[in-house]
């Protein structure tokens, strides 16, 4: 197996404004070194900026992700987002240029982030003409109000967790793995039992209509579009007869259909989506996990098929 070395890099931006030119020196960007020269790995760029609830796992997930980048051979520019309060995120550095050098971006994030209609354009577009895109656990909470972006990903939080907010009770849920052939799951057998924040995702949009229906988001936004198994490909879900309901609010039912990770093609590009990655201690140590997640970003960079 190849052995890739870590370096770290300051990151510098250049914004120009209307009254000059401002040079953002950013935070410290952990990013994994293929030697060699640059063309030979492919470039991840990392976000993990929360502008409404800040997970505890964000800074080991952004940890995982560069020494994942050492392990499959690929570049990860990781931006520390998360130290970032919500009032103060700042991503005016991201733009159609500055996209320009990756092959793929990995989003960790949630809430109405800071970026303008041009920059959302940008990032849509970026997967379109045939970038990578993957999104992990509270990604589903980003972007309310601009349904491209859950077109993107493929759905929008609209329910759960599925035990209690956190699960801090430990509860077990059986997963289905529905595709053992993605390079995300193809480590996996049949089932796969674990505790995590799993989530349950609108299967309809929010209609003006019918107000009372309260199928809005946690940030109190309405559900813009709907999750359809017809658009994705699923790869997991909670395996409802053999997972333990008992005492769950309704919504969750024995025999019910609660997708957890699916794949699409987005125009050229590929996106990803997983809910699982709420503990911390899944980046760091939980080996199926980590394999779950390298799997899905060699596939969204077109490493793997």
């Amino acid at each position: 197996m190849k052995v890739w070395p870590i370096t770290m890099k300051r990151v510098c931006v250049t914004v120009v404004t209307v009254g000059g030119v401002i040079t953002l020196l950013g935070a410290t960007a952990a990013t994994t070194k293929p030697t060699g020269t640059p063309s030979e790995a492919k470039k991840l760029l990392l976000l993990t900026h929360n502008a409404f609830y800040k997970h505890h796992s964000l800074g080991p997930a952004e940890r995982a992700v560069v020494d994942l980048g050492h392990e499959g051979g690929f570049e990860v520019t990781a931006l520390e987002g998360y130290k970032q309060e919500a009032d103060e995120i700042d991503l005016s550095f991201l733009s159609a240029a500055y996209l320009r050098q990756f092959d793929g971006m990995m989003m960790m994030t949630n809430g109405e982030l800071p970026m303008t209609a041009e920059q959302k354009r940008a990032l849509i577009a970026f997967v379109q003409d045939g970038k990578g895109f993957v999104a992990v656990h509270q990604t589903v909470v980003t972007f309310y109000t601009f349904p491209r972006f859950g077109e993107l990903v493929g759905a929008y939080f609209a329910k759960g967790p599925i035990f209690d907010s956190t699960n801090s009770s430990k509860r077990i849920a059986v997963l289905k793995v529905e595709d053992r052939e993605h390079p995300a799951t193809r480590m996996l057998g049949a089932h796969w039992t674990l505790h995590d924040e799993l989530y349950q995702f609108s299967k309809e949009a929010w209609n003006p209509s019918r107000p009372d229906d309260a199928n809005v988001g946690p940030t109190g936004h309405p559900v813009p579009i709907a999750f359809s198994r017809d658009r994705v490909n699923v790869l997991l879900s909670i395996d409802s007869e053999q997972t333990d309901f008992a005492g769950l609010e309704s919504g969750w039912e024995r025999g019910g259909d609660y997708p957890q990770a699916w794949y699409q093609q987005f125009g050229n590009g590929r996106s990803f989506y997983t809910s699982l990655g709420h503990r911390a201690d899944l980046w760091q140590s939980d080996p199926l996990f980590r394999a779950h997640i390298l799997g899905a970003i060699r596939w969204a960079l077109s490493l793997e098929e």
